[in-house]
């Protein structure tokens, strides 16, 4: 039966070392997924208007307000591994945690690990 691991990573290149070492681990390239989970067609940092009035932040003008910002390679990654049995499962988890992936549901992952099994 297949069975979902998934884990979120803050860093494109993060996903991208834990595919490889899922990869490398002997899991098919086929089962393990990445999707970035955050676009760039979204708003970067600083570029709202609600409460940057000069008023507001003591400021004289809005040039703050409007002012290029880098933005940092933060896209929230979701990597995803179909594993065909529980010991794949196991596996995949391991290397995922061990690469700093993030468990989505942790709730979820602590209820699983008391009755002993692994979504």
């Amino acid at each position: 039966m297949q069975q979902a691991i998934i884990r979120t990573f803050k860093h494109v290149t993060a996903a991208e070392e834990a595919r490889m070492a899922l990869l490398a681990a002997g899991i098919a390239a086929d089962d393990v997924a990445i999707d970035v989970r955050v676009d760039e067609s979204g708003p970067v940092q600083g570029n709202f208007t609600v409460g940057d009035a000069p008023s507001v932040t003591g400021k004289t003008a809005y040039s703050h307000t409007y002012a290029p910002v880098a933005q940092e390679d933060v896209r929230d990654c979701q990597v995803t591994v179909n594993a065909a049995d529980a010991a794949l499962a196991e596996r995949a988890a391991a290397i995922l945690d061990r690469l700093g992936g993030h468990d989505p549901d942790p709730a979820a992952a602590a209820a699983i690990a008391a009755r002993g099994t692994r979504h």
